[in-house]
């Protein structure tokens, strides 16, 4: 990589090249030459094919004004001819007038050079972008600057900067991509899970001989990773040559006049275009297969969410659905087995077509109670959407006017999607702002609080900074709209906690007005400390430690510890405060009880950082009242909440025969839970209400564990298209999708006072990076395909027949296998070639993670 290091601006100093000169009636001959080379990102340029183009170049001044300042360049292109490998014995292929492609190639274009810039390009082709691009990276090649420095310049990649050296007879320019305004070209869809990086740089040097260019060297290295797996990738090596051959005097004759004279005469056979090259938009030639072979395919092998097959299957669905109409997919979803309906679901929102959604909806009778589960299906589907669209909202809010029996699922969606579509800067649309209005009336029109519940998840869900002052008006009244709102406050960033917000926080906290239940008043604690933390609200969360009830400051002073041992913006501040030994002291902060917050990691790779946040609340009676468990992953992209899943209990106390304290006495017996995936909200479940219902199903035949998510979800969905500095075009093309099955239970047992949650998450991914170029007789394909699979679980184990409590934390991960393919093959007048492959494999052992010395001894002694 070359590095740009910073110096005195060239545009600042007024520096301009006075050295590139083509004199008056002489014609400069040159050799070209353009070689590329692409690869899988871990495999060695050296292993795979050279693909060179080379030619003769011809320039002669056109029109040169008396201060030589300013030319207009005649550059010709003969002789092109191309080279499949520099170790192949094949002939070179010539490229003529009738080449695909490359029609007009050898037709002359004029540059337009001023002080060492080139400000414009004019070609007689007005309808061939590859022809055109390829002249100007070799147009390019003439731009130079003779003093030392940084500038921004303008060429076939865009607008980027770069920094000039000067030696004795050599010019070195360097150029980083990072610094270009737009490098690389991307079709992107607005909510990717994932996300790729590119990086580039070039070095080009120029050997002068007085005021001529001798010859020009450029070499250009670019690269685009998957941040979360950056062995899934692809490189490219590219090299332009230019030597001058001879000089010779011609009967070449300058134009006379003014330049706008000069460019008038010939407007009317010549195209004014700008230097940058502008990429030629295609379908990525991908192995497609049709619907039907997927369909029985999957028939033979199972459509299994931790089987591979079923997410490979998956992404070829959504890509073939892509292209299809409303009633040919609706023709598909009619001839279908059932069995093959929940992949199709999947497959058309993640196409996210009008064509596939309409038929959907088509399809699904939304009226009918019968296809609820199908309709369940399809709206988590839309949720994890990575291409939002205005037809989205639009299928959405039709099934909220139409079932009632999938209203709280559809309000969350709706949310979800309105989230991801002002993210993608489209939420000035008019179908959004009807969405966020269908939400807020809906919430004034709710008397019921089930209602009230599902309309907060719905904004919590949209997270929309204006519906602040709307979820205040929740902010204190029952425990669950109460948690609602803490949580979507949590979630938003720091500059929309106002002081109005925090005062309310503050007064839920010091119970300043009316009482709150302890994990309410632990939410608005958390809040205070994770929002814009001040001096003043940390001091007071630890100050009012020792006059805590004995599990609320336990947990209080476990959550301050933890903070202190991560990067959390409060860090600084809590070490500020107990600078004062009133406050940090074993009376103060030695606290008893069962209550306890954890924070680690899971795993850690040289792409990724996996840790977990565990919060567990406790009664004072000692029966588990609430739990929190997230976990999220860090890569070069940023933080991605992978699941999050908190349990509520309430009643538990006399349950098992304890004094229930003040708090809890009027409290009903449930048990219940709420999940985010991928940054979704699920719908909340409950496993029980009441007495009467836990005896119900403790008696009853178990039904095994409870599914919370089952599905494909398209993960990743790019293609960006690089334009090189030899104007030639590559297309890249990531795609990657994620089969998950997520489940929990919970168990109890009466006699034994002990209760058993869990969560388990079976998983397979399956990721592709592939880069394509084509020029006329030949095309290159370079691909990596990684898979892996396996499952976590996560299970909390309390008893209750001690006191203390004991509960015990396992976070259980089997195997995982891990699988990766390379290739590379050349394609030279339909005849293919694989020039390189080669496959690898690792498993890496599953285990049960320790989390932390406490808990292990827990572990041991109920297990």
């Amino acid at each position: 990589m070359y590095v740009i290091k910073k110096e005195k601006s060239l545009e600042s100093a007024g520096v301009f090249s006075k050295a590139l000169h083509f004199d008056v009636g002489v014609l400069y001959e040159y050799e070209y030459s353009t070689s590329m080379a692409v690869a899988p990102i871990s495999v060695d340029f050296g292993d795979v094919p050279l693909t060179t183009a080379e030619a003769v170049i011809q320039v002669h001044s056109l029109w040169n004004p008396q201060n030589q300042e300013e030319q207009l360049l005649h550059i010709k292109i003969q002789d092109l001819k191309l080279t499949p490998s520099s170790s192949d014995t094949t002939k070179p292929l010539p490229v003529d007038e009738k080449t695909g492609g490359f029609a007009h190639i050898k037709d002359a274009f004029i540059v337009h050079i001023h002080s060492g810039k080139i400000l414009r390009v004019f070609d007689t082709s007005k309808d061939n972008t590859v022809s055109l691009n390829f002249k100007r990276g070799l147009a390019s090649l003439f731009q130079i600057q003779t003093s030392s420095g940084v500038m921004m310049e303008d060429d076939a990649t865009g607008r980027c900067q770069v920094q000039y050296q000067t030696l004795k007879d050599e010019i070195i320019k360097v150029k980083d991509y990072e610094s270009c305004e737009k490098s690389i070209t991307d079709i992107t869809f607005s909510d990717q899970i994932w996300r790729i990086s590119s990086a580039g740089s070039s070095k080009t040097v120029f050997t002068m001989e007085g005021r001529h260019i001798k010859s020009v060297t450029l070499k250009e290295f670019r690269s685009v990773v998957l941040d979360e797996q950056t062995t899934v990738g692809i490189h490219i090596s590219s090299r332009q040559l230019l030597r001058l051959l001879s000089t010779k005097s011609g009967d070449n004759k300058e134009a006379q006049g003014e330049l706008q004279e000069v460019l008038f005469s010939f407007k009317g056979s010549h195209v004014n275009y700008t230097i940058h090259a502008i990429p030629a938009v295609r379908q990525s030639a991908l192995s497609g297969y049709p619907v039907s072979s997927i369909l029985d395919h999957l028939t033979a092998n199972g459509t299994n969410i931790s089987q591979l097959t079923t997410t490979k299957a998956f992404l070829q669905l959504s890509e073939s659905l892509c292209t299809m109409e409303k009633n040919d997919i609706l023709n598909i979803l009619k001839k279908s087995d059932k069995k093959m309906l929940p992949i199709l679901i999947d497959a058309a929102a993640a196409a996210s077509t009008p064509a596939a959604l309409d038929a959907i909806v088509s399809y699904i009778d939304i009226a009918d109670p019968k296809t609820v589960p199908l309709l369940e299906k399809f709206l988590y589907a839309c949720a994890f959407s990575s291409q939002p669209s205005p037809h989205l909202i639009s299928v959405i809010s039709h099934v909220l006017s139409v079932s009632r029996q999938t209203h709280e699922i559809a309000l969350i969606v709706l949310g979800t999607v309105i989230r991801k579509m002002c993210s993608a800067n489209m939420c000035n649309l008019q179908e959004v702002e009807d969405a966020k209005k269908l939400i807020l009336k809906g919430l004034s029109a709710s008397k019921e609080e089930t209602e009230i519940k599902s309309h907060l998840l719905a904004l919590k869900s949209a997270l929309l900074p204006e519906t602040v002052p709307v979820l205040l008006q929740y902010i204190d009244q029952s425990k669950s709209l109460s948690s609602i709102v803490l949580s979507a406050l949590r979630k938003l960033p720091s500059q929309h906690i106002t002081k109005e917000v925090k005062e309310h926080v503050r007064e839920i906290f010091a119970q300043k007005k009316k009482s709150f239940s302890a994990p309410v008043r632990v939410a608005a604690a958390q809040l205070l400390l994770t929002q814009d933390p001040l001096h003043t609200d940390v001091r007071e969360v630890i100050l009012r430690i020792a006059k805590e009830k004995p599990e609320v400051s336990k947990f209080l002073t476990a959550k301050i510890m933890s903070m202190l041992q991560s990067e959390n913006p409060a860090r600084n501040i809590i070490l500020n405060v107990l600078k004062d030994s009133k406050l940090n002291n074993y009376f103060h902060l030695g606290r008893v009880g069962c209550s306890s917050s954890y924070t680690g990691l899971i795993a850690e790779t040289k792409d990724t950082i996996t840790s977990y946040d565990f919060d567990f609340l406790f009664s004072e009676t000692g029966a588990l009242k609430q739990s929190n468990s997230h976990f999220s992953t860090q890569s070069r992209a940023g933080s991605l909440h992978s699941l999050q899943v908190s349990l509520e209990l309430a009643g538990f106390d006399s349950l098992f025969g304890t004094e229930p304290a003040e708090e809890a006495e009027e409290e009903e017996l449930m048990a219940g839970m709420s999940a985010m995936f991928l940054g979704v909200q699920i719908q909340p479940i409950v496993f029980f209400q009441g007495y009467g219902d836990l005896m119900s199903k403790y008696f009853s035949a178990a039904e095994g564990p409870m599914n919370i998510l089952s599905g494909n979800i398209l993960v990743l969905k790019q293609r960006p298209s690089l334009i090189l500095q030899s104007g030639l075009q590559t297309h890249v093309f990531f795609h990657g999708g994620l089969s998950v099955n997520v489940s929990a239970d919970l168990e109890f047992s009466l006699f034994g006072q002990e209760a058993k949650s869990s969560v388990n998450n079976e998983f397979s991914i399956a990721v592709s990076a592939r880069v394509e170029v084509e020029i006329p007789h030949m095309s290159t394909t370079a691909e990596t395909v990684a898979d892996m699979n396996s499952s976590i679980g996560f299970v909390t184990t309390v008893n209750f027949s001690d006191t203390p409590m004991q509960y015990c934390l396992q976070l259980i991960r089997e195997p995982l296998l891990y699988r990766e393919r390379t290739s590379t093959q050349v394609t030279t007048q339909n005849r293919r070639k694989t020039a390189q492959q080669r496959r690898r494999k690792w498993t890496i052992p599953g285990e049960e993670t320790a989390l932390h010395r406490d808990n292990s001894k827990m572990c041991r002694h109920l297990i």
